[in-house]
C-alpha cells in the first residue's frame, strides 16, 4: 500500500495539480493515460476527487506527475 498525502481539510496538492494539468494543456484523461503507463493504478474518478480534495494522491501517483509535467514535487504545494 503506498503512502497517502492528505489533502481533507485544505486541498492544496489536488488544486495545483488541475493547475499544473491545465498549463500543460492536458486532458485529465491524458495524464491519467500516462499515469496508468507508468504502473500507477488510477482510474477517472479517482483523479477526479484527486483534483477535487476528496481523495489523496498516493507519493507514486505524485511522483508520476512530477514526470508528466516535468516539475519538483514543490509545484505541488504552492500556495
Amino acid at each position: 500500500m503506498s503512502e497517502r498525502i492528505n489533502q481533507h481539510l485544505h486541498p492544496l496538492v489536488g488544486s495545483n495539480i488541475r493547475r499544473l494539468r491545465k498549463e500543460q494543456g492536458l486532458k485529465a484523461t491524458e495524464v491519467i493515460a500516462k499515469l496508468q503507463c507508468d504502473g500507477i493504478n488510477v482510474t477517472t474518478g479517482i483523479f477526479s476527487k484527486v483534483e477535487n480534495g476528496y481523495n489523496n494522491p498516493t507519493v507514486d501517483m505524485l511522483i508520476g506527475l512530477t514526470k508528466i509535467f516535468n516539475c519538483d514535487f514543490n509545484e505541488f504545494f504552492k500556495q
